[in-house]
């Protein structure tokens, strides 16, 4: 998952902790904590370090093809809205006209 999304350490142990078809995806049950990211570093390396690595890599892409399962290089998008203090640049504050409302009366100023 890290590989596919191009996520670093740290947000796959962030996105394990909070979303939870990351969680079901490595069999990560919903009252457990996901192992940190010095953890997940220290594992790849020793993976690596084995040669297993790309061979794991492999059998997994391996394994979900033959379930159906095509898997691509995506990117995870946060849609949230923020209030923010800026405004978009190009963009004026539209200036309204006092207007007289029904049954309130108007000064004009000399």
């Amino acid at each position: 998952m890290q590989t596919w999304y191009g996520l670093s350490d740290y947000e796959v142990e962030g996105r394990l902790n909070d979303n939870i078809s990351f969680s079901r995806f490595i069999g990560l049950s919903l009252d457990a904590k996901a192992p940190g990211h010095s953890v997940l570093s220290r594992f790849r390396t020793e993976l690596t370090n084995k040669g297993v690595y790309e061979k794991l890599f492999k059998e997994v892409n391996k394994r979900l093809v033959k379930h159906k399962v095509n898997v691509k290089t995506g990117a995870i998008t946060d849609a949230s809205i923020t209030p923010t203090p800026l405004k978009p640049k190009g963009i004026r504050p539209i200036k309204q006209k006092p207007t007289a409302q029904k049954g309130h009366a108007t000064r004009s100023r000399q």
